[in-house]
């Protein structure tokens, strides 16, 4: 009994370590390729070095670190191939999951769904609330995310919410850019009314339009990116 209490609480501490650690990741508080001291790292986090090397095994499976034998681990790379090889996976994996959205999810789940994201341009057109991309791209991500629930896929879900995680700093940035943002809210009444008919044919090539990057627009993306982590600034090409 002890030991079982004892295996929970040890269970639990990873997990909370983990998350603080994947946290840090998602926003690339680790720059690019930079090395983790473990010990520095488990002394700001206040916990011994073991949860700190298990979380980082987890993160290194899960796509946030890389580890090197002998050397230990290493922030992810920042790199316009990298940028646009996560938005083709989730293009793939989402145009998945609306189709079987469109075939499994009921009229009620549908209903709901859509209404995430008419809530927020509703709330927009109305001045309710500013303009906050980092809220937007939130918002973006949940209405995609429920889309995966009611397909009734828990492994496309599971690998959706994964891929979110490894974009989200990518996702901001992107739909900060001009020719992103003037098109957001068009593509999602599209993608609306493609789930409302459950036209399948039609929202998969929405989907394709929607997610898709450019190699140009990629490059512009990284170069960002890497202005905000290494400057903590927008640049001038993100306005």
């Amino acid at each position: 009994m002890v030991i079982a209490k004892k295996t929970a609480r040890s269970a639990d501490s990873v997990e909370k370590v983990y998350e603080k650690i994947k946290t840090l990741a998602i926003d690339y508080h680790f720059r690019p390729g930079e090395r983790i001291n473990e010990v520095e790292l488990s002394t700001q986090l206040g916990v011994s070095r073991t949860p700190v090397r298990e979380a980082l095994n987890r993160l290194a499976k899960d796509g946030f670190m890389n580890f090197v034998p002998n050397r230990g681990f290493y922030s992810r790379d920042l790199t316009p191939e990298g940028v646009r090889e996560l938005y083709e996976v989730r293009m793939v994996i989402e145009q998945a999951t609306f189709r079987f959205a469109c075939l499994r999810a009921t009229d009620e789940e549908i209903a709901a769904t859509t209404a995430i994201w008419e809530d927020v341009s509703l709330r927009q057109a109305q001045q309710q609330v500013p303009q906050d991309w980092e809220k937007i791209a939130e918002a973006d991500e949940h209405f995609h995310m429920e889309i995966a629930r009611i397909s009734q896929n828990a492994r496309l879900y599971e690998m959706l919410d994964s891929l979110n995680s490894l974009s989200r700093f990518f996702r901001r940035i992107d739909l900060e850019t001009p020719v992103r943002r003037n098109n957001a809210y068009d593509e999602h009444v599209d993608i609306i009314a493609a789930l409302r008919q459950r036209d399948v044919d039609t929202g998969v090539k929405l989907i394709e339009q929607h997610i898709s990057l450019s190699a140009e627009h990629a490059v512009e993306v990284t170069k960002e990116g890497l202005a905000r982590i290494y400057f903590g600034k927008k640049s001038s090409s993100v306005v």
